[in-house]
């Protein structure tokens, strides 16, 4: 019996490079751009990541060897291959199936296994006998920095370009990466959420451009997490309150303390300030007197010993000297930020031509100003376990030697606020939150006895679709769950018995 199509189609294609399997005149624009999973980068026979290839803000003096990304592209339409693409992976997937039947046939040598004479216009047919997919693993020259939360278009997403076509090239959206690649792309995503961050705290809060200082930032970021940890607090407890109770009852939130936040932004205060002053950025919103202070604070601070306690300060080895007061000219300034590309004498005229004699006072941003909105959420990014020939090189250009727990250094609820993200091909949801290896198989839950419908529905694949409302409310539940119990340390948390509002607000994404 011939294997099933679907079986035949499981593994990806390839690898190709993108000039050569995909259509030099397809270009797509806007919001439908092809999605890359199972991302990897190299340069020069090494596998890396963006806090190596996109560290700087400036183009560097030296010129960088070439820089190749791959990943795994599902081919949407059949527009979107060439002609010589189309032939070479037909014959791929023909090959494969001439291979099956033959390991079929050793099996077997009583029975006559026959090969089938498939095609991509056949695949791609209508249901039943079409409507398939091909994956194919993609090769690309990188051209350009990547983008992370600041494409117009596409202003939660990660977006990679290719140098292919040369007259138009070609962009790329990721929705996974490989586990390393992720682990050496981390200091890249975390300051480019900041600068996000930064971006909607300006707006939210009314700082005008050169007035935001560290006091400032870490003012709105707590304000940000308190409204939006009380909001999910009240969604999830166990009988929720409702109008004037929620000014009567205190749930158990996790306490932020300011020196945690501090830490968010001195473990990339100095990227920061390269980045406003580039050329990459149209504005300025820091006070960039101030930010140096800040700076020189971060620099000159002697952390204490790794007792995993938080509201620790920082040492650079380098330039760090007891008894010694650091340089505060735009000079010694200017050394530091050197690293993220340009020269120091640059960097230093910069810096005095932006900074003007007045020093910007701390804003008060009391609460009756404010009106919150859920914080940007971060792309589904996630990564693929198997990453046996791989290896991870040594600490990338983090401030800091040392990597805080990843529940308190992203915004859980970026996550918490959205239905669960499930790649379709993958029955599995992962903890998006870095290092955590929590995950929910669909294909092999247990019996526990005692559970839920939603549950049961899932256990016994009593679903035709993910987005059953049953699958969907588990999902939802066991998401819940897990973030409170193992994130924010909040016990007893069931979903709410009010199914409205639990439609209302998850399944139609309001």
């Amino acid at each position: 019996m011939a294997p099933a199509i679907r079986d035949l189609l499981t593994e990806p294609f390839g690898p190709y490079p993108d000039n050569f399997l995909l259509n030099p005149d397809w270009k797509p624009k806007g919001k439908n751009l092809p999605q890359l999973e199972n991302l990897r980068i190299k340069q020069e026979g090494k596998f890396i990541g963006l806090d190596i290839c996109d560290r700087w803000v400036s183009p560097p003096t030296k010129p960088l060897g070439r820089v190749f990304f791959s990943g795994v592209l599902v081919i949407e339409d059949l527009s979107w291959l060439s002609e010589v693409g189309k032939t070479a992976l037909t014959n791929e997937i023909n090959e494969r199936d001439v291979n099956w039947a033959g390991q079929r046939l050793s099996q077997n040598s009583k029975k006559t296994v026959q090969c089938r004479q498939l095609s991509l216009e056949g695949l791609y047919g209508r249901p039943p006998a079409g409507g398939f997919k091909v994956k194919v693993w993609i090769q690309a020259e990188k051209a350009k920095s990547a983008m992370f939360m600041t494409a117009t278009d596409h202003p939660k997403s990660l977006l990679l370009q290719s140098k292919e076509p040369p007259d138009s090239p070609r962009n790329y959206e990721v929705i996974e990466m490989e586990r390393n690649t992720y682990a050496l792309s981390t200091n890249f995503l975390e300051r480019y959420q900041l600068v996000a961050f930064i971006k909607d705290a300006a707006k939210k809060f009314d700082i005008p451009p050169n007035e935001a200082e560290a006091t400032n930032l870490v003012d709105a970021y707590l304000k940000m997490h308190q409204e939006n940890a009380w909001s999910y607090a009240a969604i999830f407890s166990d009988d929720p309150p409702r109008g004037k109770e929620l000014a009567k009852i205190r749930l158990r939130l996790r306490h932020v303390s300011h020196d945690e936040v501090y830490n968010i932004f001195a473990r990339h205060s100095t990227w920061l300030l390269a980045f406003y002053l580039s050329p990459r950025s149209r504005n300025c919103p820091l006070d960039v007197r101030s930010w140096c202070q800040f700076i020189n604070k971060v620099r000159s601070a002697k952390r204490s010993m790794r007792s995993g306690n938080w509201g620790r300060s920082y040492e650079d080895s380098d330039i760090w000297t007891e008894g010694n007061k650091l340089d505060e000219s735009h000079a010694a300034i200017a050394t530091y930020l050197e690293k993220f590309g340009s020269t120091a004498e640059e960097w230093e005229r910069k810096l005095d031509n932006t900074v003007t004699g007045k020093v910007s006072p701390t804003r008060d941003l009391t609460p009756d100003i404010l009106i919150l909105d859920h914080p940007a959420r971060q792309p589904s990014v996630e990564y693929d376990s198997d990453f046996s020939e791989l290896s991870t090189p040594g600490c990338s250009d983090s401030e800091d030697d040392f990597d805080p727990p990843p529940d308190q250094i992203h915004n859980i609820l970026h996550y918490m606020n959205q239905p669960p993200d499930l790649i379709p091909g993958r029955l599995c949801w992962d903890c998006p939150i870095p290092k955590c290896n929590y995950t929910v198989d669909l294909r092999t839950l247990k019996n526990t006895g005692r559970e839920s419908l939603p549950r049961a529905i899932v256990r016994k694949k009593q679903f035709t679709s993910l987005n059953d409302a049953q699958v969907q409310m588990f999902l939802m539940r066991s998401m819940s769950d897990h973030f409170c119990k193992d994130h924010f340390h909040i016990q007893k948390v069931k979903l709410h018995k009010d199914k409205e509002k639990f439609f209302h607000e998850f399944l139609q994404g309001n």
